[in-house]
């Protein structure tokens, strides 16, 4: 799906914007919210990975299979938020609520009702979230930013340490070095065009 529409779905239901759906006044359940953004963000990753547009359309101009697309990925968030996951959310709670009053054997809710639920909806969402990012690789390519962002880490703080440990001929000679290189590759760019045009 288009970016820009995965995107646009995000910004309405961060901003609370239904369409499709009126969205419940108890909002879906006592319990935190948490779960519900991460179950929102298994469904967006969900959309990310998904191509709904038919191919025998793909001839027509973009802006058609745009408009499509925003209009599908708006419908499908508002179907995963509020249809599934709030429905899911309710069950869960009420199962929580009951368990925890047949455990003090009482009628009155527990105190501990909210964090337990808290728990119990984040581990379902978690787990929910963990299987797309499984099935759409992207716990492959979150590993990979993991370790190319730990490469320039690692050679950010040698480059670092360097320059700490250099007196201050040897640092002014460093950033003159890196003014340099920043300037000869303009220039060699340059020089192949001028090249390639005669």
């Amino acid at each position: 799906m288009e970016n820009l529409a995965v995107g646009l779905a995000a910004f309405f239901q961060l901003m609370g914007c239904y369409f499709f759906f009126a969205q419940p006044e108890d909002c879906c359940s006592p319990a935190p919210d948490l779960a519900s953004w991460i179950f929102l963000a298994a469904t967006l990753c969900f959309l990310w990975d998904t191509s709904i547009y038919p191919r025998r359309f793909m001839h027509m101009a973009r802006f058609w299979r745009l408009i499509v697309e925003i209009v599908a990925a708006i419908f499908l968030t508002e179907v995963g938020t509020i249809i599934i996951w709030c429905g899911l959310e309710r069950l869960l709670f009420c199962l929580t609520d009951e368990l925890m009053k047949f455990m003090h054997n009482g009628c009155q809710t527990s105190p501990y009702v909210y964090w337990l639920s808290g728990l119990i909806t984040s581990l379902v969402s978690g787990a929910v979230l963990w299987y797309v990012l499984e099935a759409t690789d992207g716990m492959y390519y979150i590993m990979k930013f993991g370790r190319e962002l730990k490469t320039t880490m690692k050679v950010s703080w040698r480059m670092l340490r360097c320059y700490i440990n250099m007196n201050m001929r040897d640092r002014r000679r460093a950033l003159k070095v890196c003014q340099l290189a920043r300037k000869m590759p303009k220039r060699k760019c340059c020089q192949s065009d001028r090249d390639s045009c005669e």
